[in-house]
């Protein structure tokens, strides 16, 4: 069985996709392919990428935390929406594994 996993990472989106032996992977067609999951996908990971910021704050890297946390409600309804979207689309041949509204609810 395949496990999905949301959790936000740097130009990457929540979506992370893991095989049976808990290795990622990149395409599984339910989701992968889906049209919906890929845009909601995509502008999950442009808003989360833009709290890094380069050259900044004294530091070669620097993740903007408040402004993360300024806009945790856009990011919390694009969680929802891929949740639903899985939810509608799961043919039972994965489960998921939402990390990623904790950790903005406690944010």
């Amino acid at each position: 069985m395949y496990k999905v996993k949301l959790m936000n990472e740097y130009l990457h989106g929540p979506i992370w996709i893991y095989n049976a032996d808990g290795i990622t992977v990149l395409k599984y067609p339910l989701i992968s392919d889906d049209p919906i999951l890929k845009k909601l996908n995509a502008e999950a990971m442009e808003i989360f990428s833009s709290y890094y910021e380069f050259d900044s704050h004294n530091s070669p890297c620097w993740f903007n935390h408040e402004k993360e946390k300024a806009e945790k409600g856009s990011m919390l309804s694009l969680i929802q929406k891929i949740l639903i979207r899985l939810n509608e689309i799961n043919d039972g041949t994965f489960e998921i594994e939402d990390l990623e509204t904790s950790r903005l609810n406690n944010l």
